[in-house]
C-alpha cells in the first residue's frame, strides 16, 4: 500500500508559493518533502483508518486518500492553523479555492464531522 502520495499545489498564506504536500490519509498532510516538514491534520473531520479494524474501513480511507490528493492537486491550498493536537500536529482547517476540503469528503461519505471522538466504521 502506498504509504504517501506527494502532490503539487500552490500553498496560499500572504502571498503564493509552488509547494509540494504529502498525502498520507483522508485527513492528515504534510507541507513538503522534506525533513522538517509539518504535519497538517484537517481539524473539522475523522476519516477511517489506513490500517482499519474491518476491509470497508481499509477501502474508503484509501479512497478519502486518494480523493484528499486529487482534490488538493495543482490548486491553491489554503491551511488555516487551528492550535495542535496532543500528537503535536497542526489542527487546520484547509480550503481549497475557497471551499472547505473536511465539508467536501463529508459530503461525499468520505469522512464524518469530527465529534470530539472516533466512532467505529465497521
Amino acid at each position: 500500500m502506498l504509504s504517501h502520495i506527494v502532490i503539487s499545489v500552490l500553498l496560499c498564506a500572504s502571498s503564493c508559493e509552488p509547494a509540494e504536500i504529502r498525502v498520507w490519509d483522508g485527513d492528515s498532510i504534510r507541507l513538503g518533502t522534506t525533513r522538517p516538514s509539518e504535519a497538517v491534520r484537517i481539524f473539522n473531520i475523522d476519516a477511517p483508518e489506513m490500517e482499519g479494524r474491518c476491509a470497508f474501513e481499509t477501502d474508503l480511507a484509501l479512497q478519502a486518500k486518494i480523493r484528499l490528493a486529487e482534490i488538493l492537486e495543482g490548486r491553491r491550498v489554503e491551511i488555516l492553523r487551528q492550535g495542535t493536537d496532543r500528537y503535536g500536529r497542526t489542527l487546520a482547517a484547509v480550503r481549497v479555492e475557497g471551499q472547505d476540503v473536511g465539508d467536501i469528503l463529508v459530503g461525499e461519505g468520505l469522512a464524518r464531522t469530527w465529534t470530539g471522538r472516533r466512532e467505529p466504521w465497521c
